[in-house]
């Protein structure tokens, strides 16, 4: 009987939501549970989410004669979301720059998300646990080094699962390193 009262009370505050998916927290965990899933969030816009997700924009930073940054601006449309990179589950989809194998360029790891995403517990089947969302206008910084003084120029790409589309996006890129000035530069395969 309890057991149902519970499962009732929680039916109640799933179909009450009206905006955007709260949180809850847990009482054996201090990271929140959503009261809805980001799935089925009242906040999507389905047609905007699935035609135009998403725009991206990134450019190179310099920082010092062998330290540069790659910035992305990632903004968000009709209630669209990702996984972000500061998320400490493995999803195959997780916001990531990867750069083809060289001698010439290091991508770092102390990655600036701005805002900073924060974990919350998504019950739908596809997460069942802790999840970064990331479903607001967002900035990341990867660090660079070259580690070449001569010219080259390497692929890479930005991955990451937009939601709920639910699409693998994969956005070529082309690192150039030319007369001492870093650039990137979408593929165009």
């Amino acid at each position: 009987m309890k057991n149902s009262i519970t499962f009732f009370c929680l039916s109640m505050s799933v179909a009450c939501a009206q905006n955007e998916p709260s949180a809850v927290s847990s009482p054996h965990s201090e990271t929140p549970v959503l009261e809805v899933s980001m799935y089925e969030s009242p906040a999507i816009v389905r047609e905007e989410a699935i035609d135009h997700p998403y725009d991206i924009a990134f450019e190179i930073v310099k920082f010092d004669h062998d330290q540069y940054g790659l910035q992305i601006d990632m903004r968000l449309f009709g209630g669209s979301f990702y996984v972000s990179p500061f998320s400490t589950r493995d999803f195959k989809g997780k916001f990531r720059v990867e750069i083809a194998p060289n001698d010439h360029l290091k991508l770092g790891s102390d990655i600036v998300e701005t805002p900073c995403s924060q974990p919350v517990i998504d019950l739908h089947p596809f997460v069942d646990g802790e999840v970064n969302w990331v479903t607001e206008n967002t900035k990341y910084e990867y660090p660079l080094e070259v580690k070449s003084t001569e010219d080259f120029e390497i692929g890479g790409k930005i991955i990451f699962v937009i939601e709920p589309k639910c699409t693998m996006e994969e956005i070529p890129l082309i690192f150039k390193y030319e007369n001492g000035e870093l650039r990137v530069e979408k593929w165009e395969c």
